[in-house]
Protein backbone atom coordinates (compact mmCIF):
# COMPACT_ATOMS: atom_id res chain seq x y z
CA UNK A 1 0.00 0.00 0.00
CA UNK A 2 2.72 2.58 0.92
CA UNK A 3 4.42 1.84 -2.53
CA UNK A 4 1.64 2.63 -4.47
CA UNK A 5 1.08 5.65 -2.47
CA UNK A 6 4.50 7.03 -3.19
CA UNK A 7 3.77 6.23 -6.87
CA UNK A 8 0.25 8.57 -6.86
CA UNK A 9 2.57 11.19 -9.07
CA UNK A 10 4.72 9.13 -10.73
CA UNK A 11 3.02 9.67 -14.00
CA UNK A 12 3.74 13.43 -13.39
CA UNK A 13 6.13 15.66 -15.62
CA UNK A 14 9.78 16.22 -14.63
CA UNK A 15 8.85 19.83 -14.58
CA UNK A 16 5.49 19.87 -12.64
CA UNK A 17 5.51 21.41 -9.72
CA UNK A 18 3.88 22.03 -6.51
CA UNK A 19 3.54 24.91 -5.08
CA UNK A 20 3.47 25.68 -1.61
CA UNK A 21 1.93 29.26 -0.19
CA UNK A 22 4.57 30.78 2.30
CA UNK A 23 3.61 32.45 5.53
CA UNK A 24 5.50 35.82 6.38
CA UNK A 25 6.27 34.24 9.38
CA UNK A 26 7.83 31.12 7.88
CA UNK A 27 10.47 33.48 6.39
CA UNK A 28 13.61 34.28 8.16
CA UNK A 29 16.36 36.76 6.90
CA UNK A 30 14.42 36.58 3.36
CA UNK A 31 15.48 32.76 3.69
CA UNK A 32 12.17 30.12 3.79
CA UNK A 33 12.16 28.57 6.74
CA UNK A 34 11.27 24.21 6.79
CA UNK A 35 8.64 25.60 9.19
CA UNK A 36 7.01 26.14 5.58
CA UNK A 37 7.37 22.51 4.73
CA UNK A 38 6.09 20.90 8.04
CA UNK A 39 2.12 20.55 8.41
CA UNK A 40 0.95 22.01 11.40
CA UNK A 41 -1.31 20.46 14.14
CA UNK A 42 -4.53 21.98 11.98
CA UNK A 43 -3.12 20.18 8.91
CA UNK A 44 -3.47 16.88 10.51
CA UNK A 45 -0.22 15.64 8.85
CA UNK A 46 -1.50 16.44 5.21
CA UNK A 47 0.43 19.23 3.83
CA UNK A 48 -1.41 21.39 1.58
CA UNK A 49 -0.31 22.35 -2.35
CA UNK A 50 -1.11 23.41 -5.66
CA UNK A 51 -0.90 20.89 -8.36
CA UNK A 52 1.64 23.33 -10.90
CA UNK A 53 0.04 20.88 -13.58
CA UNK A 54 -3.46 23.03 -12.91
CA UNK A 55 -2.29 26.05 -11.97
CA UNK A 56 0.50 28.35 -12.10
CA UNK A 57 2.36 30.06 -9.18
CA UNK A 58 0.96 33.32 -9.60
CA UNK A 59 -2.55 32.43 -9.98
CA UNK A 60 -2.37 29.87 -7.32
CA UNK A 61 -0.91 33.06 -4.47
CA UNK A 62 -4.35 35.23 -5.96
CA UNK A 63 -6.56 31.87 -4.93
CA UNK A 64 -5.00 31.57 -1.74
CA UNK A 65 -4.84 35.18 -0.46
CA UNK A 66 -8.10 36.11 -2.21
CA UNK A 67 -10.54 33.52 -2.13
CA UNK A 68 -9.04 31.50 0.56
CA UNK A 69 -7.88 35.01 2.16
CA UNK A 70 -4.79 33.79 4.02
CA UNK A 71 -1.73 35.30 4.41
CA UNK A 72 0.82 34.72 2.44
CA UNK A 73 4.16 36.49 1.40
CA UNK A 74 4.96 34.36 -1.52
CA UNK A 75 5.04 31.31 -3.71
CA UNK A 76 8.17 28.39 -3.42
CA UNK A 77 7.67 25.36 -5.37
CA UNK A 78 8.96 21.23 -5.06
CA UNK A 79 8.82 18.99 -7.58
CA UNK A 80 6.40 15.53 -7.02
CA UNK A 81 9.86 13.65 -7.37
CA UNK A 82 11.34 15.54 -4.30
CA UNK A 83 8.13 15.00 -2.25
CA UNK A 84 9.00 11.10 -3.16
CA UNK A 85 12.36 11.06 -2.47
CA UNK A 86 11.82 12.04 1.24
CA UNK A 87 9.75 9.36 1.26
CA UNK A 88 6.34 11.04 1.53
CA UNK A 89 3.49 10.04 -0.40
CA UNK A 90 1.44 12.62 -2.77
CA UNK A 91 -2.28 12.51 -3.57
CA UNK A 92 -5.01 14.76 -5.07
CA UNK A 93 -7.19 16.21 -2.98
CA UNK A 94 -9.91 18.15 -4.80
CA UNK A 95 -12.62 18.46 -2.40
CA UNK A 96 -11.55 22.18 -1.39
CA UNK A 97 -10.51 23.14 -4.56
CA UNK A 98 -10.01 21.39 -7.74
CA UNK A 99 -6.32 22.36 -8.07
CA UNK A 100 -5.61 20.78 -3.91
CA UNK A 101 -2.94 18.45 -3.72
CA UNK A 102 -1.45 17.26 -0.17
CA UNK A 103 1.95 15.83 1.01
CA UNK A 104 1.27 12.80 3.44
CA UNK A 105 2.82 13.51 6.60
CA UNK A 106 0.51 11.03 8.51
CA UNK A 107 3.15 7.94 8.85
CA UNK A 108 4.47 7.62 12.32
CA UNK A 109 7.60 9.29 12.19
CA UNK A 110 9.83 10.96 15.26
CA UNK A 111 9.40 14.82 15.04
CA UNK A 112 13.19 14.86 14.13
CA UNK A 113 12.24 12.95 10.67
CA UNK A 114 9.51 15.19 10.25
CA UNK A 115 11.81 18.23 10.50
CA UNK A 116 14.73 16.23 8.55
CA UNK A 117 12.12 15.79 5.66
CA UNK A 118 10.35 19.60 6.02
CA UNK A 119 14.51 20.76 6.05
CA UNK A 120 15.38 19.02 2.28
CA UNK A 121 12.12 19.99 0.81
CA UNK A 122 12.66 23.44 2.22
CA UNK A 123 16.69 23.37 0.45
CA UNK A 124 14.93 22.04 -2.73
CA UNK A 125 11.88 25.03 -2.61
CA UNK A 126 15.41 27.46 -1.83
CA UNK A 127 17.63 26.31 -4.51
CA UNK A 128 14.63 26.65 -7.22
CA UNK A 129 14.01 30.23 -6.00
CA UNK A 130 10.68 31.78 -5.35
CA UNK A 131 8.19 30.84 -8.51
CA UNK A 132 6.10 33.92 -7.42
CA UNK A 133 6.83 36.34 -5.16
CA UNK A 134 4.47 39.42 -5.74
CA UNK A 135 6.24 43.34 -6.13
Amino acid sequence: MQQEKLKLHSMAGDDQLFHRQVHPSWVQEGRVTSQAFRPTPKDEGLLSVYDGAMIAPEPSFAHYTTVLKLAACGTVSVTPAEVSLVGLPSRPDPEPFPEHVVIDFTEPMTSAKLKAKAQVLAEKARLRGWTYFPS
